[in-house]
């Protein structure tokens, strides 16, 4: 469970950054920062989590799997700002964090992979 905890922490840390209500209007012009890299950059951190809690665990888990219940955490945190004042979901948003989720994972697949001397491979789908 140690090697999972890392991951679990930060989909905790995502929920709650979900349930920060809208910026209030006043704010907006100081906070223009486009929230797509956000949610990418995010998101980025979490598959690079998931992807290095499946080597430390030794899990024989599979990538599909794995981005699978990334991409269906994300999906359900989208729904949940739904139920948040000021907060709406948003498909665009979605896309951005399955974008992170992926590249976060290749990246510390094929590092990784690199570091072990080990060429990457595609496992069961």
């Amino acid at each position: 469970m140690i090697a999972w905890g890392p991951a679990v922490l930060w989909a905790l840390g995502l929920f709650l950054l979900s349930e920060i209500r809208g910026v209030p209007s006043e704010l907006e012009p100081f906070l223009s920062i486009p929230d797509k890299p956000v949610h990418f950059i995010l998101y980025l951190t979490l598959g690079g989590l998931l992807a290095r809690a499946r080597l430390v665990s030794g899990i024989d888990a599979s990538h599909a799997l794995l981005l699978g219940l990334g991409a269906a955490y994300a999906a359900i945190d989208e729904w949940h700002q739904g139920f948040v004042p000021g907060r709406n979901p948003d498909v665009a948003d979605w896309l951005a964090d399955i974008g992170g989720l992926l590249v976060g994972y290749w990246i510390i697949v094929a590092f990784l992979a690199r570091r072990s001397g080990n060429q990457p491979h595609r496992d069961r789908a």
